[in-house]
């Protein structure tokens, strides 16, 4: 009997390992196939996290059915050395509410941290003290029409990712910085201005400057890049 539970355990560990992540895909689909995308999408995000977490192969998958069907964001970084992964973990209403990972692999491993950002809309890439920093913009939808845009730095240290302090202003060194907004202030949904804009080198970063009602004023705060850090360095148009 104890040569039985243990071949059957066997076996059933060999199935699992045998999974393609494309059978994968599909039997999560199909798990989830009557259910409305809020009543499932956390314990979605549970499900594919923890084979992400395990399965080395699925750095290189594209998981197109999850982009598709469950909102999944997935990006690379510019050196395709990290993996970013955002889910929509809200319930549907005027605010939402994100999740994102970031994968890195070496070897036969991975690992999968998670990290605090809004939903991921790009990752950059620079150099600061000689080391790989990247660069995460996102955005926070809060209730009704306010929200926020971010930039984040980032480095990868032995597989894991962690935020590092790069954003120096007048008084602190910070590792990410946030401007809010209020879309009442926008003349149409379509005219949003750049909250957070930099050149093609990555030489500047530029934070929109807002009033006390939040409404962008058309001046920028300016960060310049040095070997080290982007150091605020004034106002700019």
């Amino acid at each position: 009997m104890k040569i039985g539970l243990v071949l059957c355990a066997f076996l059933g560990m060999s199935q699992a390992h045998a999974e393609t992540l494309a059978q994968f895909e599909k039997k999560l689909i199909q798990k989830y196939e009557n259910n409305a995308f809020y009543q499932v999408n956390q314990a979605v995000e549970s499900d594919i996290v923890n084979k992400i977490e395990h399965d080395p192969a699925s750095f290189d998958y594209s998981f197109r059915a999850f982009q598709d069907r469950y909102h999944v964001r997935i990006q690379f970084s510019p050196d395709q050395q990290l993996k970013f992964y955002t889910f929509d973990i809200g319930g549907g209403g005027t605010m939402g509410e994100y999740a994102s990972y970031v994968q890195t692999r070496t070897g036969d491993k991975t690992r999968l941290t998670a990290i605090e950002t809004g939903a991921i809309l790009e990752v950059k890439q620079t150099v600061l003290a000689q080391q790989p920093v990247y660069l995460v913009e996102s955005y926070y939808k809060g209730s009704s029409c306010v929200g926020a845009y971010a930039i984040g730095a980032f480095q990868a240290k032995a597989g894991a990712v962690q935020a590092v302090k790069v954003f120096q202003t007048k008084t602190r060194l910070l590792d990410h910085i946030q401007v809010d907004f209020d879309c009442n202030n926008h003349e149409g949904p379509t005219d949003v201005p750049d909250y957070i804009r930099s050149d093609k080198k990555l030489d500047t970063i530029d934070i929109m400057l807002l009033d006390q009602n939040s409404k962008p004023q058309a001046k920028y705060l300016r960060y310049r890049k040095s070997d080290t850090v982007y150091k605020y360095i004034g106002v700019v148009r």
